[in-house]
């Protein structure tokens, strides 16, 4: 064809062909211009009908005159085929550019495709394939749209929508998930569309991935993507949270027109934040959507003297040092103390006054675990010591002494389905999980009763009557159970039909028998699904209060939550259930873990408030020679609780929050070249990652499907995760080994309904059975094959703390107990002659004579 004049266009070169025809660059002689000639398929206008019907479309493309939309300047027919006259257009489209892009550039980029969508959209116009191929760069800088008005044709036609060349997935990955599910599409599409460009060109890879076009339909119409900070972390979280929105599965969710979305993304090149980044904004729009306005509490913090409505309170000798009493020296401020004056009738807002409170010295609280008694004089708090004991403590508010409850040495208390501790209607009792046990603790004696079984407790709460409303699970409905024990029995039970996961945190109102209560839709953070609701214990009543993702408290007529990690609370009745007033911001820096919605703060009946400040509780990694020396400037990263070094100690494998503590994410790390991966996508609970001998393979405990299971997944070539043993009851702690030859994996695991506590299992992958290593009424963890694959150390509380034992593997052999002052193993060396174990601070060698 090049070479040849078409009506009077000669044709001088070809550019490019697609699903869409061939395009062709041609001069006009009539005008002496260069246009761009695009000859459609035959098979896409092969009757009448759809002739016209493309004229038409065709024509209304046509009458688009915008500088970031290609014009379209005739349709003419030649040899029974159709082409379309357009602009030609000197540049390169955004599949097809090869020149870095900042972050700047490819703001600009999509603001200028908005403005071009917009522009079609005003005139009724929807684009339906906006995608990399249909955005050209000009030479000058210029951004336009190509294809109008063909997409449509192509819905029409029946033309496959896969591009087969150069990628699996072609241009299902740009489309919407009304496009795929067949409903009625409109101008929110293409705002979905280029939400997917942007994630692309930001990324480096495309937020729905799949093997085939049923995959990835299946994720574009139900899988969130991962945030791009999780992938790539300097990205600034505005843009991350724009990109999210534009990518809405509920097109009512998305931004609403292109005009603002460009206004946004020009916003945000400029360096400024948008009003529809603040907290404020959002709550009072998507939470409440109450027109009043939102204020902020007025405090000078670290003074006595505070200020609220240019009012001043002297508070007095309320603040004496012994609330002041434990040294700030080596230790991160967790916690605050807040006292709360309300005026009932003119509900002005909390007046505060900020006290600090810490642990003892070198002792990290733990961020579930803080709670306030109703009179307001004592907390009950948990954490671990600078030697790795998990403890529990009381402190009185105004003493500088805290009372010890319990030492864990062996099991880290806050990965065994804890604590979310509540306290008793007369304050003699907390009630907490641990070990999958609801337990009640006297603060008086430290005696301390098993409730009932619950595998992954979720938060609970006591009326004076003694009647306990609990979350027994991480899934499923809220059940009733008395304090003193029994069978307990569901209350309130989740309608999938409504994308109820997971309720949680209950907390009874003053009539003892409604309770505020949280959903959390999808079992994997936050989502604009979550609500606060009101339940009760004597009939079926399920009322909604607000749409926010938080844990709810009451106190004194102010309902308290969370905004990610901004403490609000607004005046409410527990009569009616009603909101209203304003909204008050108590602090914007509260602890808030996002993968429960769940934030460390406490409200007492006396009107006083805790909560703990941001805090991560990551564990930082220290690396060491075999003698216990350490190595500094290898790894540098915040864990959740396991780090493996693969077995040519070339990269790094460990478990780590995702963004803004949404999802645990299995990470690797190249040592030699310094980056860091993503392993997992699903937006789930990864932890525990182990490696196979070759390298190639990783095994972790996940929450992907109903229940934790433990997956394997290949490295290199397809990523898809397979279950390696399926589990509906019990709680898989960590897998711990693979052995030498690939065939077995050792994992920890608990068991309710059972005397034990922590077992030790191995899986046999080729028969794909299990059985147990240990299985007593001990906590048994961390089981790691020797090479030989003859041995298994691991460590046992059997003798009150943590020593390490060997056994047989293969056979009922006896065990021996090798340490005497406590341990935990590490790793097999110098061919199973020697191991390396951990005790508090240190880390040690020991050498195992065994053959």
């Amino acid at each position: 064809m090049i070479g040849e004049t078409i009506l009077h266009y000669k044709i001088i070169e070809k550019l490019g062909e697609g699903g869409m025809g061939e395009v062709y660059k041609a001069q006009d002689t009539k005008l002496d211009r260069f246009v761009a000639l695009k000859f459609l398929p035959t098979e896409m206008t092969a009757s009448e009908d759809e002739k016209a019907r493309f004229i038409q479309e065709a024509k209304a493309a046509s009458s688009m005159n915008h500088p970031n939309v290609c014009t379209i300047h005739d349709i003419q027919e030649h040899g029974g085929q159709l082409f379309i006259v357009m602009e030609f257009i000197d540049g390169v489209t955004l599949r097809s550019n090869k020149q870095p892009l900042s972050e700047k550039r490819i703001l600009e980029i999509a603001a200028q495709v908005a403005d071009g969508l917009g522009a079609a959209h005003e005139k009724g116009i929807v684009h339906r394939d906006i995608k990399p191929e249909n955005i050209i760069i000009r030479k000058d800088g210029i951004v336009q749209i190509m294809d109008f008005g063909l997409a449509k044709l192509r819905e029409k036609s029946g033309v496959s929508r896969l591009t087969k060349a150069g990628t699996t997935m072609g241009t299902m990955g740009y489309m919407s998930p009304e496009q795929v599910q067949g409903l009625d599409v409109d101008y929110r599409t293409d705002i979905f569309s280029l939400g997917v460009v942007l994630y692309e060109l930001l990324s480096g890879e495309p937020p729905f991935k799949g093997m085939h076009e049923t995959a990835i339909m299946y994720e574009i119409v139900n899988v969130d993507p991962p945030p791009i900070s999780s992938i790539k972390e300097d990205i600034i979280p505005e843009l991350d949270q724009l990109i999210l929105e534009c990518l809405e599965k509920d097109k009512e969710e998305r931004y609403q027109s292109a005009k603002e979305l460009a206004r946004s993304l020009r916003k945000l090149k400029r360096g400024t934040t948008g009003k529809r980044s603040s907290r404020i904004y959002n709550l009072k729009e998507d939470i409440v959507n109450d027109p009043a306005n939102t204020k902020s509490v007025s405090k000078s913090s670290g003074s006595i003297t505070i200020e609220a409505f240019n009012k001043k309170f002297e508070l007095g000798k309320i603040f004496s040092s012994t609330y002041l009493a434990w040294s700030t020296t080596g230790i991160i401020l967790l916690v605050f103390l807040y006292f709360i004056v309300f005026n009932k009738q003119n509900h002005l807002p909390p007046i505060t006054a900020e006290v600090s409170i810490n642990g003892p010295e070198n002792f990290n609280i733990t961020g579930e675990s803080a709670v306030i008694s109703h009179n307001g004089k004592l907390i009950f708090f948990a954490g671990i010591d600078s030697s790795g004991n998990s403890m529990l403590l009381l402190r009185p508010v105004s003493s500088n002494t805290a009372k010890q409850f319990k030492k864990i040495e062996t099991q880290n208390i806050f990965t065994s389905g804890g604590l979310y501790p509540f306290w008793s209607y007369d304050d003699k009792y907390v009630f907490y999980f641990y070990e999958s046990k609801l337990k009640k603790l006297n603060v008086a004696s430290g005696t301390e009763v098993n409730i009932c079984d619950a595998l992954l407790g979720r938060g609970g709460t006591i009326n004076k009557n003694g009647d306990i409303v609990f979350a027994p699970k991480a899934t499923g409905g809220l059940y009733l159970v008395s304090a003193n024990g029994g069978t307990p029995r569901e209350i309130v039970k989740p309608d999938s039909g409504n994308s109820e996961e997971s309720f949680r945190f209950p907390y009874f109102l003053p009539d003892g028998k409604h309770f505020l209560y949280s959903i959390e839709a999808k079992f994997s953070g936050s989502t604009r699904g979550d609500m606060i609701m009101i339940g009760s214990i004597n009939s079926d009543i399920k009322d909604t209060v607000m749409q926010v993702s938080s844990n709810a408290e009451y106190a004194d007529g102010y309902l308290f939550f969370l905004r990610q990690s901004t403490l609000m609370c607004r005046a409410f009745d527990p009569d009616n259930f009603k909101l209203s007033g304003d909204i008050y911001t108590i602090s914007d820096k509260v602890n808030f873990l996002d993968q429960y919605i769940y934030a460390s703060y406490s409200v007492s009946d006396a009107g006083n408030l805790i909560f703990q400040s941001e805090n991560k509780n990551n564990i930082k990694i220290v690396l060491t020679d075999d003698k216990g020396n350490k190595k500094e400037g290898l790894f540098s990263k915040n864990i959740l609780s396991t780090a493996k070094f693969s077995h040519n100690d070339t990269k790094i494998a460990y478990d780590a929050y995702g963004p803004n503590n949404k999802s645990n994410i299995i990470w690797l790390y190249d040592i030699g070249q310094k980056i860091t991966s993503r392993v997992t996508l699903n937006p789930n609970l990864n932890q525990a990652p182990i490696w196979s001998e070759n390298g190639k393979s990783l095994a972790y405990i996940s929450n992907k499907g109903t229940n934790f299971n433990i997956y394997i997944k290949n490295l290199g070539g397809t990523r898809e995760e397979r279950p390696a043993l399926s589990s509906s009851t019990e709680l898989l702690i960590a897998t711990t080994d693979w052995s030498s030859d690939g065939r077995y994996i050792l994992f920890s695991k608990q068991q309710p309904n059972s005397s034990t506590k922590s077992d030790i299992v191995v899986i046999d992958l080729k028969n794909s059975t299990s059985r147990y290593i240990s299985n007593t009424e001990f906590n048994e963890e961390n089981g790691i094959f020797s090479d030989n694959m003859k041995w298994i150390i691991y460590d046992s509380d059997e003798s009150g703390i943590s020593q390490i034992y060997v056994q047989p593997f293969g056979s009922n052999g006896v065990r021996s107990q090798l340490t005497a002052n406590g341990g935990i193993p590490i790793r097999w060396i110098d061919n199973d002659r020697s191991i390396i174990y951990r005790w508090q601070n240190g880390v040690y060698r020991m050498n195992v004579h065994v053959s």
